[in-house]
């Protein structure tokens, strides 16, 4: 399915990939909505997006059935049905067992799972089998580290709402599981990694836009492990 002409909402447009993905859904001449957490994040956003005026966006707390049941009422009515959805809404948090306690554990399981469960069951009735949903993993997920134990969880559990919607929804539904993403936030929290064995997020926008198109593509964890392109880093 072509994206020309399809609506397809993003979750956590203001977060790291965000511009990326968004940026790229218009450069298919989508109609890209769009959602965000804080004010500040959604006026920082418009230095970062080159199309940031051509996204609509919308400020709701995932974690929150009422809030999300009302801001899909809202994109419905401005602008029809939704065909597409992109869920990278998250977070990343340290600690391992010893030092996580049970609301940093809960909080990781809402941040990663919760929001993509209710998005998706909003606008499960909008999605047929044109429809792709892309939602957002972790390598961590299926190889787990020491010291991101609730993190890997909650990217775990987003891999089986994953599994689990594409068998219950008409879409296609797919993740992809990137270990570490090469944008800004990432190296400034860890200036002395070696990039080049981040991905680079090009490549992962471009997976990601395969997954929404291509309809032979369904029922898929795509880990994305891979370098730089030659000379990118």
């Amino acid at each position: 399915m072509e994206l020309q002409h399809s609506t397809v909402l993003v979750t956590g447009a203001t977060g790291n990939m965000g511009p990326y993905v968004t940026d790229s859904l218009v450069d298919s001449d989508a109609d890209v909505i769009g959602t965000y957490v804080t004010e500040k994040a959604r006026d920082e956003v418009a230095t970062r997006a080159e199309h940031a005026e051509e996204i609509s966006y919308y400020q709701v707390d995932l974690t929150d059935q009422a809030a999300v049941d009302a801001v899909a009422e809202t994109i419905t009515n401005e602008h029809g049905s939704v065909d597409h959805i992109v869920g990278l809404a998250g977070g990343f948090s340290m600690g391992g067992v010893s030092d996580t306690d049970g609301d940093a554990f809960q909080a990781a399981l809402n941040r990663h799972a919760t929001t993509a469960f209710l998005t998706v069951k909003a606008f499960a009735d909008h999605l047929d089998e044109h429809s792709g949903v892309v939602l957002f993993s972790s390598d961590r997920a299926i190889d787990p580290v020491g010291g991101t134990l609730a993190y890997d969880v909650g990217k775990g559990a987003v891999r089986t709402l994953a599994e689990s919607l594409d068998v219950e929804l008409d879409a296609r539904v797919n993740a992809v599981a990137p270990l570490l993403i090469d944008v800004p936030g990432n190296r400034e929290a860890m200036p002395d990694a070696d990039f080049s064995e981040w991905t680079a997020p090009e490549a992962i926008v471009d997976e990601v836009l395969h997954l929404l198109s291509n309809e032979g593509v369904t029922g898929q964890i795509v880990q994305m492990t891979g370098g730089q392109p030659e000379g990118a880093v």
